[in-house]
């Protein structure tokens, strides 16, 4: 392997890449393609700096993710943020209970006079 060339071929991939995409972040998704050598699992999708997706196309393990790809990927990442989060807030047992100050202030007054005892044959 000529390493010139390899090196010619990700700046150009890279360079494309960065002229294609729209993306002020910076981020690439690209699908995982079958590959014996390395063993790899195909139609995984993951988001990529330009570098690391121009270096994974170039290696011909991936390619570029179409935009069903991407939105099902997306999709599949809030779906999946939702019920970590879920699952976290029972394991902790968060409740969150919104009361008003006022009116919060105002009960512990009343159940503070409604304890105190009349003396008995006192009469208002």
């Amino acid at each position: 392997m000529d390493l010139r060339s390899y090196f010619d071929d990700l700046n150009a991939t890279e360079a494309k890449l960065r002229a294609k995409s729209g993306s002020l972040n910076g981020e690439v998704f690209v699908t995982s393609l079958f590959h014996r050598e390395r063993n790899s699992t195909p139609g995984n999708v993951i988001s990529a700096t330009y570098r690391n997706a121009a270096r994974v196309i170039t290696d011909g393990t991936h390619r570029e993710s179409t935009k069903e790809e991407i939105e099902s990927f997306k999709a599949h990442q809030q779906e999946e943020l939702e019920k970590s989060t879920v699952a976290e807030q029972l394991k902790k047992k968060q409740y969150i209970v919104v009361v008003d100050q006022k009116e919060s202030a105002e009960s512990s007054v009343f159940r503070a006079k409604s304890t105190k005892a009349e003396p008995v044959g006192s009469s208002k």
